[in-house]
């Protein structure tokens, strides 16, 4: 057993900060298309939308921290968390609902977390030399989105590979950043000079652009649950075959119980 309480405190802040980010963009997204006089209300969302999306991409602090002592498979788990954060804030914020069953969710995603960070070995910060999963890792993303563009797709086909495809890449993001974090310590400097910098930077595009053509082409209730479950799976391959985890069953429970309770919570919403 091993737990980090730091670590997990700035993978809680991390995805709280784009919890937090979503949500204000949310609220001051109607300057966007804004018609008629530009007044203080226009000006007044553009500072909300501007401070959410300055929120959201601080994550990346907290989520270095995180990954000084804990696995890319667990930090990528607390996306669970971030959903908890976006409900409550999005009650609280702008004033959307929430559901009975959202707390019974809330407290299933908890307990999984919980139990991934009690039956977590010691982390070794050591990845395998394995070049070949790295690179088939990366090119998974890329095939599937060169199929997104197949005309004969249907729209919910299409949905379902764009929002893969984001959320694949948002736990390469995470994948990558432990790399940095594991090879470089914090001498960010050193960063540039690594391609997993520039491997961070391009799938944190890619994860950006598919979610928007995955929004274009389909309902949230399908785009919500596919990004998140992909976003904590795939770092989760990541830690088996480049970082050779050793993941018991508990474990691998305890995640499909996160995924699980964050599909439930997304549909309801």
């Amino acid at each position: 057993m091993s737990i980090n309480i730091i670590s997990i405190i700035m993978a809680m802040l991390a995805y709280t900060c784009i919890s937090a980010g979503f949500v204000l963009m949310k609220k001051g997204i109607s300057w966007i298309g804004w018609e008629g006089k530009k007044n203080t209300a226009y000006y007044k969302n553009i500072l909300i939308w501007i401070s959410g999306f300055i929120i959201m991409n601080i994550y990346g602090v907290p989520s270095a921290i995180a990954l000084k002592h804990l696995p890319a498979h667990i930090v990528a788990a607390f996306a669970g968390w971030g959903i908890i954060v976006l409900v409550l804030l999005s009650y609280f914020i702008i004033n959307e609902k929430i559901y009975l069953t959202d707390y019974a969710f809330a407290l299933a995603i908890i307990i999984g977390i919980i139990l991934l960070n009690i039956f977590e070995k010691p982390y070794a910060q050591q990845q395998q030399n394995n070049i070949i999963w790295m690179i088939i890792l990366c090119f998974f993303p890329l095939i599937l989105f060169m199929i997104s563009f197949i005309k004969n797709l249907s729209d919910k086909t299409k949905t379902v590979v764009f929002a893969s495809v984001s959320g694949i890449s948002a736990g390469l993001m995470v994948v990558f950043l432990g790399l940095l974090v594991n090879n470089y310590k914090y001498y960010v400097l050193k960063y540039f000079n690594s391609p997993y910098l520039y491997l961070y930077v391009f799938f944190a595009l890619l994860s950006f652009f598919a979610l928007q053509m995955a929004l274009k082409k389909g309902a949230m209730i399908i785009i919500g649950p596919v990004q998140y479950a992909s976003n904590i799976i795939y770092p989760l391959f990541a830690s088996i075959l480049i970082f050779n985890e050793n993941i018991i069953a508990i474990q691998y429970l305890s995640i499909i119980l996160i995924i699980y309770s964050v599909s439930k919570i997304l549909k309801k919403h």
